[in-house]
């Protein structure tokens, strides 16, 4: 995995521009499919025993442990060291439906600041969008989040020829080739200079990430108007060209922020406080696609009246693209003279769109939203929305609270060092008692999600579902669903209970 840039970049395939997503139906309406078409039901069915469906589900699995925090219980009268104490651990995990995969995980540690970041992308178009996104986002973030002296200090050492990082990245030891890392080091530098000199003192938090993630996918555009005679031209041009959307999370200690461009999605979940038991799922994003009212108004308002039928046509911006927001796209963003001399040879007649009249069309513009996490506040859960497609936000909450509670079975009783009572005891064993039914199969929360996704019908979790899924063909499988990508962040309950309020 440590050059697999640059076996991307090195090897490149001719663009696709299939941008439009097959309907998927789901195994029982292929099973109709195939029964009732000739020749397409003779693919073999491979039968998977259930340590074989483990051991594919779990090849691509995660786990970040944040400095031990979760084994700490704070006293009413401590003072957290840190506000990143919030964070628990985080499970993650992924499972392809294209060959390659097309979404890409990322999370980081903020080097100079106290935050950390999480990141869901999902590519369209082939895969280098979402790959090149992941990987350079966070540190627009990163820099964007540092105090003027602080930031001073890091162009005066770039400049000297020392680059500091500005995160810590986890589990990713991919790297660019050399060629695509200068240009790409040349334009975070150059960011860090307009920071300098166009950012207020006035910190904004929305402010900051909305401008990152618009900065980066400017940057995209502008590497290949400035690049036209580089070697690296054409993979330049497939970022440009392929698209992704994407999903950030930022958790300063109770402070969490999400900036959503696209149709990934975050999703809260939460013990319920109002005296009944159970979960409750809280929606921290709102997808940009045609079933959002709203981002149809803004779209079609941005242009002529006279384009009002084809701005959004069957459901898609200029009836080829699902996301009304994304990285990358360019088709969708510059007109038809800069596509025609800054891609050159690329620019066939898929790239030029006859209804692109008065372009930009899509935007990498995020909606961001914050909350302040409180004691009843358990995870986050960001996923593509090849999991959203399976599955209810309120759903997924809820397999992630009884996968919490079987887990609970596999390990010691811990109680509250402070103030605790008969009652407290007894709600803590009733829960375990009831966690005993529950113990789940998987050590991975985002596996859990996966499996559930994929494999549970009318009856429940079912094995012979679970198999078929697993071993469709790859002609089929892409219609049955999406790409999966998961992070759960699970946020330590004991420090959000004794948080001051002021941090």
């Amino acid at each position: 995995m440590a050059r697999v840039f640059s076996h991307l970049f090195q090897n490149v395939k001719p663009l696709s521009h299939r941008l439009d997503r097959p309907v998927r139906c789901g195994v029982a309406g292929w099973e109709r499919l195939f029964h009732n078409t000739p020749g397409l039901y003779a693919f073999p069915r491979p039968k998977l025993s259930p340590q074989e469906v483990s051991q594919i589900l779990r090849q691509n699995e995660g786990v970040v442990q944040v400095s031990g925090c979760g084994d700490h219980e704070w006293s009413p009268d401590e003072v957290a060291p840190a506000a990143t104490y919030s964070i628990d651990s985080v499970d993650s995990n992924q499972l392809a439906s294209n060959s390659p995969i097309e979404d890409k995980l990322a999370a980081a540690r903020c080097l100079h600041t106290t935050g950390y970041l999480f990141g869901v992308f999902d590519g369209h178009g082939g895969p280098e969008c979402s790959q090149v996104v992941a990987k350079r986002l966070f540190d627009y973030i990163a820099a964007s989040l540092l105090p003027r002296s602080e930031l001073r200090r890091v162009v005066a050492e770039w400049q000297a020829g020392s680059p500091i990082a500005l995160t810590q990245v986890y589990n990713d030891n991919s790297m660019f080739v050399s060629e695509l890392q200068e240009i790409y080091d040349a334009s975070l530098l150059r960011y860090c200079n307009q920071l300098l000199t166009s950012v207020s003192e006035d910190f904004s938090m929305e402010e900051a990430l909305a401008r990152s993630f618009t900065q980066l996918d400017g940057d995209l555009g502008r590497e290949v108007e400035e690049n036209q005679r580089s070697a690296v031209l054409e993979p330049l041009v497939r970022v440009a060209l392929s698209g992704s959307v994407a999903c950030v999370a930022h958790v300063d200690g109770p402070h969490l922020h999400i900036a959503n461009t696209g149709d990934c999605g975050a999703v809260l979940g939460s013990q319920r406080q109002d005296g009944g038991s159970g979960w409750q799922a809280l929606r921290l994003t709102e997808d940009h696609t045609w079933e959002n009212p709203l981002e149809v108004e803004r779209v079609v308002s941005e242009h002529p009246a006279n384009e009002a039928e084809t701005v959004v046509k069957d459901q898609r911006l200029l009836g080829l693209l699902m996301p009304f927001r994304a990285f990358g796209d360019f088709r969708f963003k510059w007109d038809r003279e800069k596509l025609l001399s800054v891609i050159q040879r690329y620019a066939d007649h898929n790239s030029i769109i006859p209804t692109s009249l008065t372009p930009p069309y899509l935007t990498a513009l995020p909606e961001v939203t914050y909350h302040r996490l409180r004691p009843h506040d358990r995870f986050l859960l960001m996923a593509s929305d090849g999991l959203w497609e399976c599955m209810t936000p309120l759903d997924s909450v809820m397999l992630v609270g009884e996968y919490m509670s079987g887990r609970q079975t596999l390990q010691p009783v811990h109680l509250p060092h402070h103030g605790v009572t008969l009652r407290e005891v007894e709600q803590v064993l009733e829960q375990r008692l009831k966690g005993l039914s529950l113990k789940p199969v998987d050590t991975s929360a985002a596996t859990h999600l996966i499996r559930h996704a994929i494999g549970v019908s009318d009856t429940g979790l079912d094995h012979a579902r679970l198999s078929h899924s697993l071993t469709l063909p790859p002609e089929v499988r892409r219609y049955f669903r999406d790409d999966i990508s998961i992070h759960v962040i699970f946020f330590d309950s004991n420090f959000l209970r004794v948080c001051p309020i002021e941090i």
